[in-house]
């Protein structure tokens, strides 16, 4: 440690430098004795941070930001000869990037003089003939010529490991004397990055241990029990609602309701055409009744002296209340021919527009009234969550309308039958009931969240996309 301890005696005899970065020394003075110690103090100090570093990364910043101290250059970067990194480091503190066209270049020198220890410059003219370099030959061009020092760092267990690249633009040279003098710092360097350190292997071993923890964690975390939960649509439907259906075959002329309007029992709900069973009742009572009635008069009258219309008396009595049950049929149907209800509520109904002038069959579902204050929810659940529900669980409801509120309700029926849901995929039918008292209209939309039977939160998380890669694969 002696030669060091004297070297630090001379630099504070050296004259302070100015702050940035430093010329070549040249003739100081104090003569060209007190120009190399000054030189040699830096090296010293150079040589002494890059040792007594932390940290392999710190000691090669320091080489390469406080390389221009010893030699001019415009650019320094530490160079691994092993391994796939290209860039260990580069001066200004930057972030080195492994694939670009500057680490391109430095890979095809390292690649090319990789096993000659001694440095050598490299310039676009000193390039191996026949070699392709594409990209160190634009990097050679760049910034009006630039000349590289290349410059292998001896390791203290033989073979290098690492090196120099340093920069020279406008085609600047290399002197004879800055190569020597850069030899003998390159041992100090080797030695420096050779210097096997401690401190890195805690945090290693830290970090291999979190990752284990961590790992273990989250395994232990995705087989926690917890209840399934299965998220479909849902709609507000009336629960038992009135329905109301066509009584025979005819065009409906009126509509004496509209949507959502309140209806009480009596109230008329709409009125067919009846024209035409005006017409039939006229003819039946005037072409058919009455000359059945005058018919059976004639023979009853004749009846008593002759005997063939003695006999057709009772066939005539049975074609006269034939025409009155007719008669009878055709008064029915036209009393029919205004629909009322026999509920109270609020009509249900899509379409009115489409209703006035349709023609209905007997039995065919025209309306409902429902009681607004009995609902239920219509909720499609896809098939492929089919196995997960079971009667009884509770349901959560979160209605577009209002999307911050949640309503609790639970499973009644899970159907069988395979439906398609407005979204057009295959689902089954799952009807629920409100826990409480829901103050929801009928025909409300949104999110039902189902809670289903028991599984593992990794299955609950994985489960779909294990589904679509069973798919996607074929198994």
């Amino acid at each position: 440690m002696e030669p060091t301890k004297s070297a630090q005696q001379q630099v504070q005899i050296a004259p302070r430098q100015a702050p940035g970065r430093q010329q070549m020394p040249g003739p100081q003075p104090g003569g060209p004795q007190q120009a190399m110690n000054t030189i040699l103090a830096r090296m010293v100090n150079l040589s002494v941070g890059a040792m007594k570093a932390e940290s392999l990364d710190k000691a090669a910043n320091i080489i390469v930001n406080q390389m221009h101290t010893l030699v001019k250059n415009e650019r320094a970067v530490l160079v691994p000869l092993t391994g796939k990194q290209r860039v260990f480091c580069i001066s200004g503190d930057l972030e080195p990037s492994q694939d670009n066209p500057f680490s391109q270049a430095v890979h095809e020198v390292r690649k090319a003089f990789r096993g000659r220890p001694e440095p050598r410059v490299i310039t676009s003219d000193t390039l191996p003939e026949g070699s392709k370099m594409p990209y160190s030959e634009k990097a050679l061009e760049a910034m009006g010529g630039t000349s590289v020092l290349w410059a292998p760092l001896p390791h203290p267990g033989g073979e290098s490991r690492y090196a120099l690249w340093l920069e020279r633009w406008k085609k600047k040279p290399w002197a004879e004397e800055e190569i020597k003098l850069l030899n003998h710092a390159l041992v100090f360097f080797g030695y420096a990055l050779g210097v096997p350190r401690t401190q890195k292997v805690k945090p290693t071993v830290k970090k291999r241990t979190f990752g284990l923890l961590a790992v273990l964690a989250f395994f232990f975390i995705m087989w926690l029990p917890i209840p399934s939960r299965v998220n479909a649509p849902v709609q507000v439907v009336p629960d038992h609602p009135y329905y109301v259906f066509a009584p025979f075959d005819g065009i409906v002329e009126d509509l004496a309701i509209q949507p959502g309007e309140k209806v009480r029992k009596g109230d008329l709900i709409f009125r067919y055409d009846t024209r035409v069973l005006e017409k039939q009742l006229e003819e039946a009572q005037r072409g058919g009744l009455a000359v059945a009635l005058a018919e059976l008069a004639r023979l009853e009258g004749a009846g008593y002296a002759d005997e063939e219309a003695r006999a057709r008396i009772p066939v005539q009595k049975l074609e006269v209340e034939r025409k009155r049950a007719e008669v009878a049929f055709l008064k029915k149907q036209l009393a029919l021919s205004e629909v009322r209800t026999d509920a109270d509520g609020v009509v249900v109904l899509d379409d009115p527009d489409a209703l006035i002038g349709a023609s209905l069959q007997t039995g065919q579902l025209v309306l409902s009234i429902a009681e607004p204050d009995r609902t239920k929810l219509r909720v499609m659940v896809p098939v492929s969550d089919a196995g997960l529900l079971q009667e009884g669980a509770s349901v959560m409801v979160r209605l577009d309308s209002d999307p911050l509120r949640s309503i609790d309700a639970r499973v009644e029926r899970v159907g069988f039958d395979v439906l398609m849901s407005d979204e057009r995929i295959p689902s089954i039918l799952v009807e629920s009931v409100w826990d409480g008292k829901a103050d929801v209209t009928p025909g409300q939309r949104g999110t039902a969240r189902i809670e289903g039977t028991k599984t593992f939160l990794g299955m609950q998380l994985f489960r779909k996309p294990l589904m679509a890669l069973r798919d996607l694969i074929g198994i």
